[in-house]
């Protein structure tokens, strides 16, 4: 019942962005989430490789093996503590590529308020 609570919520958001607003997204996108990515691997000490922005609507990120980090450009409708947790999430994925208690304790050793930041992503 939770999760489709917040599907409808998300929804309700999402279906009143047109096009106009999908590319002004997109275009921030691009020019913010590089700049944090960029900002928090130097704070953690991590090489990573191509950042992409997909239009991904059933997650705000994704790390690969290769050290690639994909971002939804939906992030961009949130927080920016929202999206610097996922930065830091993604980012965390370069060390432990599992949601481990170790790989928590990496992000929270950047966010210590990780898990307020996590929350606005859920509402």
């Amino acid at each position: 019942r939770n999760h489709l609570e917040y599907a409808k919520r998300k929804n309700a958001i999402e279906g009143k962005i047109d096009d106009e607003k999908i590319c002004d997204l997109i275009k921030n996108a691009k020019e913010y989430i590089p700049d944090r990515v960029e900002y928090y691997s130097k704070i953690m000490n991590l090489k990573y490789g191509r950042i992409t922005i997909t239009s991904a609507k059933t997650r705000f990120g994704s790390c690969s093996s290769k050290g690639n980090i994909s971002f939804s450009y939906r992030l961009m409708l949130y927080p920016e503590a929202a999206r610097e947790y996922v930065v830091v999430h993604e980012l965390a994925h370069l060390l432990e590529m599992n949601h481990s208690e170790r790989f928590y304790k990496i992000i929270e050793s950047v966010l210590p308020d990780y898990k307020e930041r996590k929350k606005l992503l859920k509402k």
